[in-house]
């Protein structure tokens, strides 16, 4: 039997988790608006910290390091965005003016390639006909849609435009003071044990981002000339989405290849479907066989089943976005439960 003091005690704990949990729902859902920023203010925190230790290792002062680190960054920015980002736009606005109007000529290109291949549709499948005017709405109404919804969001990304660069140099200046202070709250029979959560929680953060930035560099590097070269209408603009969508797991690649092979059939002709398919096929061998087994998987090692509930969750919370962070995410959820499970059977807690 429990003393009166040892039950006393369990519901003094018990009251004090429940408020403090209590008291973080009700701060997540008041700052659900701003979850993105405090998100991508957090990961850009992983990638750039590593300049600030730099930095900091050379005798700069932090403060400094942080300015120093966050003047570069911007100033990239600055360059991607006057220098690439002006033609790509270009690139993509006449390929979506152009949508409709390929879209139109499908029926014709189909009917070529056809006869070209020499195809023979079955008789009780000759009837089948495509209104290819329903079709071109289904295609052009989600990006429509999309268009509206980007302009419905623009408040939204005035406040991400404001309040991220905040966060990330508070995080920046104060991350490692921050971690302290919070990691000081857990009661020393479980200070080793969030220690080590938090140490490989941000080493496995920190390994997938850099992984994630290798794989869509090794594909840009293989897909945007490998299109170019094949003579792909659009090949640089088409070979960029590829690569970046690439990210999204399971269907990334199958989107970025939809518009490319497309693009090549209606517009292009000749071999230039073939060239697109033989140049996408070895970008994805070399992802497969190489980036994601050597690179990623080091970082990030989730069941496949766990891998697509968490596809499906993210996706309905957070959208694309929510399908690009799901597996770093189920990662990192999967690691923290199974750390925990093994730290406290092995204290013989449970």
């Amino acid at each position: 039997m429990f003393k009166d003091t040892d039950i006393s005690t369990h519901v003094v704990r018990l009251l004090f988790v429940s408020l403090v949990l209590g008291f973080l729902a009700v701060t997540f859902y008041g700052l659900q608006a701003l979850i993105i920023p405090i998100g991508l203010s957090f990961l850009l925190t992983f990638a750039l910290n590593p300049g600030v230790d730099f930095f900091q290792g050379l005798g700069i002062p932090r403060l400094l390091s942080v300015v120093l680190v966050l003047f570069l960054f911007i100033g990239a920015l600055v360059l991607l965005f006057s220098v690439i980002i002006p033609p790509a736009r270009d690139e993509a606005v006449k390929l979506m003016s152009q949508m409709e109007v390929l879209i139109e000529t499908l029926p014709g290109k189909l009917n070529y390639y056809k006869e070209q291949l020499g195809i023979i549709i079955p008789e009780q499948y000759q009837s089948i006909s495509i209104d290819f005017k329903t079709l071109s709405s289904m295609v052009l109404k989600p990006i429509q849609e999309a268009s509206k919804g980007l302009l419905q969001s623009i408040p939204n990304f005035i406040t991400y435009l404001l309040v991220t660069p905040i966060l990330l140099f508070l995080f920046l200046l104060q991350g490692d003071e921050i971690f302290r202070n919070v990691i000081g709250l857990v009661p020393n029979r479980y200070f080793e044990l969030a220690l080590l959560i938090v140490h490989r929680t941000r080493g496995q953060i920190s390994s997938y981002l850099k992984g994630i930035l290798i794989q869509i560099s090794i594909l840009g590097l293989i897909l945007i000339p490998g299109f170019s070269m094949a003579g792909l209408s659009y090949g640089a603009i088409l070979g960029t989405v590829a690569a970046l969508v690439n990210i999204i797991p399971y269907l990334g690649p199958i989107i970025g290849l939809t518009p490319a092979i497309l693009v090549a059939l209606i517009l292009d002709g000749g071999s230039v479907p073939l060239f697109v398919l033989l140049t996408f096929g070895i970008a994805q061998a070399v992802d497969n066989m190489f980036t994601q087994p050597v690179v990623l998987a080091r970082s990030v090692s989730v069941h496949p089943v766990i891998a697509i509930l968490a596809l499906i969750t993210f996706q309905q919370w957070l959208g694309v976005i929510g399908m690009v962070i799901a597996i770093p995410a189920a990662g990192v959820l999967v690691m923290m439960i199974s750390t925990l499970y093994k730290s406290l059977k092995a204290f013989k807690v449970i």
